[in-house]
């Protein structure tokens, strides 16, 4: 009898397990599916970036009557695209309100539109500075 309840909790316990693999299964196809889905909208996001940095170099181009390098421009307009989580404009707002100064950028660690068939975007860090 004993051998006969072990076989029982046995195979409760192999049952509890299936249904633990199951539900890890479906949680993996699911954070694939997700991360996959993250990935295509964060490459979109990039292309659509570059694409806005392309055409402010072109505007900007329009308006001289020599065509210049983004850099030069940027330089010369004293004007920077930064790409930004939405959540930080506020943060952005209150430095330029309260008329703090840029010190530093920073580069990130990470090329952004590696693999993605976009080069050269990258992320930095942006040091302010309140006003004395």
């Amino acid at each position: 009898m004993g051998e006969r309840r072990t076989s029982r909790i046995e195979r409760i316990l192999h049952r509890i397990e299936d249904r633990i693999e199951d539900y890890v299964k479906e949680w993996r196809e699911q954070d694939a599916t997700r991360k996959a889905g993250l990935a295509a909208h964060r490459a979109e996001l990039w292309t659509e970036a570059a694409e806005r940095e392309k055409l402010l170099g072109e505007a900007v181009a329009d308006d001289e009557t020599e065509r210049a390098s983004l850099e030069e421009m940027t330089k010369r307009h004293r004007v920077v695209f930064v790409l930004h989580r939405e959540d930080l404009t506020g943060a952005l707002e209150t430095f330029a309100g309260e008329k703090d100064r840029l010190v530093n950028v920073v580069p990130g660690k990470g090329d952004y539109g590696s693999g993605k068939g976009i080069e050269g975007i990258r992320g930095s860090w942006l040091v302010f500075e309140a006003p004395e």
